[in-house]
């Protein structure tokens, strides 16, 4: 407890001195995603999480920043170590998703992170959410095809319904291993202006030779 309130802490402090500096919003969202994509433990991820959600609230009508705030913590549920926190933490991650939605319910990206939440949400317990998060998921993931079929996000998380999925249930790592590949080829047209989310060419890559290793190539 104590740790988590010094982590938020720090935090705070973090945001009150940019603010004092009068930096930009995207000034403070690009450090905090450098921040949070360098990130190796639990702590150093909540601690960008945290730096996320309260960029969005000191900036509630800014859709970026709520944007990262709800993808933040979607990636931070799965490390989440307390099963019976996860879906907490995604109740907020909803709400900040929700604000977007409403701001812009025709964005490719709005719809892919509608679908990533649907499958942290399925994670928390796959044999009994499956069906209604899988579809979820897969509806919005269709929804941002028809938007952008270019988007490697789409790409990467329908990799990773594949790769999590056993092989019994039509999944296995030779199912995720294309879909990762394309992710990977469409990533080097990816904007890397920070005023457009441009998450998951490192974890692409990192699945792709997790593909490779399960099967023995």
């Amino acid at each position: 407890m104590k740790k988590l309130f010094f982590i938020s802490a720090i935090a705070c402090n973090f945001l009150f001195s940019l603010n004092g500096k009068s930096q930009s919003v995207d000034t403070m969202l690009m450090q905090t995603f450098a921040a949070f994509d360098s990130a190796k433990t639990y702590p150093q991820y909540l601690f960008a999480s945290n730096q996320f959600k309260l960029i969005a609230k000191q900036n509630p009508d800014n859709w970026l920043a709520n944007y990262y705030a709800a993808w933040s913590i979607s990636v931070l549920s799965y490390q989440e170590p307390k099963k019976d926190n996860k879906d907490p933490m995604l109740d907020e991650a909803d709400a900040f998703f929700k604000k977007i939605e409403s701001m812009d319910s025709t964005n490719d990206e709005v719809a892919v992170l509608g679908g990533a939440l649907a499958q942290a949400r399925l994670s928390v317990a796959p044999a009994s959410r499956h069906g209604k998060y899988g579809a979820i998921a897969n509806a919005y993931f269709a929804t941002a095809k028809k938007l952008n079929p270019n988007n490697p996000r789409l790409y990467f998380l329908q990799g990773n319904s594949f790769f999590y999925t056993p092989k019994l249930f039509g999944g296995g790592p030779d199912k995720a291993l294309p879909l990762y590949e394309k992710a990977e080829a469409l990533f080097a047209n990816d904007s890397k202006d920070i005023r457009k989310p441009h998450w998951g060419k490192k974890v692409t890559e990192d699945m792709m030779k997790q593909c490779h290793d399960k099967m023995g190539k």
